[in-house]
C-alpha cells in the first residue's frame, strides 16, 4: 500500500513539473499579450498613430450613422475602435499596414460585436483599402462584393 501512495505521489509531482513548466514557455499566461500579426515598417506605421474621430456618415452611404467611433492607434501597430459617445466597449487588435493603400485589420478581440455600420460583415483578419487625404484625413474602405463602405476618420 504504501509503494502504491509513493507512486501516485511522484505521478502528481510531474505531473505538476510539466504543467509549471508549460505554464512557464507559454508567457506564464500574460493577460493582453499581441500575437497578431503587426506593421513591420516604422514609416507605413507612423501617419496612423494618434487619436481619430469618426465623421458623422460613410462616404458613400448617408443612413447610417458612425460619428460615435474613435480610433486609438499606438506605435505597436495595436489599436482601439470604440463608441465615445455612449462608452461602449468595440473592438482592439493591430493594424499590419501591407502597402501604401493596402492593410490588413486583425481583430483580437470584440467585447460588444458591434462592429460599424457597413462593416457588420467583417472577418477577424479583415483587408481594407486605406488612403490620408489632402485635409489628412484617414479613410478605411471595407469592400463587402460589390459595396463598399468608407469611413473618414479626422485626427482629434
Amino acid at each position: 500500500m504504501m509503494r502504491k501512495k509513493g507512486r501516485i505521489r511522484r505521478g502528481a509531482a510531474a505531473a505538476l513539473c510539466i504543467a509549471a513548466l508549460i505554464f512557464a514557455m507559454t508567457g506564464c499566461g500574460k493577460a493582453g499579450k499581441n500575437t497578431l500579426p503587426v506593421t513591420e515598417d516604422a514609416a507605413l506605421l507612423e501617419p496612423f498613430v494618434g487619436s481619430w474621430q469618426c465623421e458623422a456618415e460613410p462616404l458613400e452611404r448617408d443612413d447610417i450613422y458612425t460619428g460615435y467611433l474613435h480610433l486609438e492607434v499606438q506605435d505597436d501597430s495595436s489599436y482601439s475602435m470604440y463608441d465615445n459617445e455612449a462608452g461602449n466597449p468595440g473592438i482592439e487588435g493591430t493594424l499590419e499596414i501591407q502597402t501604401e493603400n493596402k492593410m490588413v485589420i486583425h481583430i483580437l478581440k470584440t467585447v460588444d460585436t458591434d462592429l460599424p455600420g457597413g462593416w457588420e460583415k467583417m472577418s477577424m483578419n479583415q483587408e481594407l483599402t486605406y488612403r490620408f487625404t489632402g485635409k489628412g484625413n484617414l479613410e478605411m474602405c471595407f469592400q463587402d462584393g460589390d459595396t463598399a463602405t468608407t469611413l473618414v476618420f479626422v485626427r482629434s
